[in-house]
């Protein structure tokens, strides 16, 4: 491996400490522990933005848990449920709009 560049960065306390801990736990030099955590950062930052955070599946496996339920007790549930399945995408699909639109600016938040 060739050096092709230096960079000189400033860590604040604690995060010089996590370097060093993270150092530490896996047996590198500091220098190649920050190597080896901006490697992993600037991969990860490839991922395609669409990927699901475990938060977004587990709301999704709750909210699915919660239409099963109600489809189950109610006459002609999964009827419904399957009836219904198109206007619930469009207004999930709206709500996330509202949710995920940048606030203009002056405007507090919601």
């Amino acid at each position: 491996m060739t050096l092709s560049g230096r960079v000189d960065i400033r860590l604040d306390t604690e995060l010089l400490a996590a370097l060093r801990s993270f150092a530490t736990s896996n047996g590198l030099a500091r220098g190649a522990a920050a190597r080896l955590l901006m490697t992993r950062a600037l991969r990860d930052s490839d991922r395609p933005a669409t990927q699901i955070s475990p938060a977004q599946l587990a709301a999704l496996v709750a909210a699915e848990h919660a239409v099963l339920m109600v489809a189950s007790i109610l006459p002609e549930g999964e009827q419904r449920m399957r009836a219904l399945a198109t206007r619930a995408s469009q207004a999930a699909e709206e709500r996330l709009a509202i949710v995920v639109e940048p606030a203009a600016p002056g405007e507090g938040s919601r």
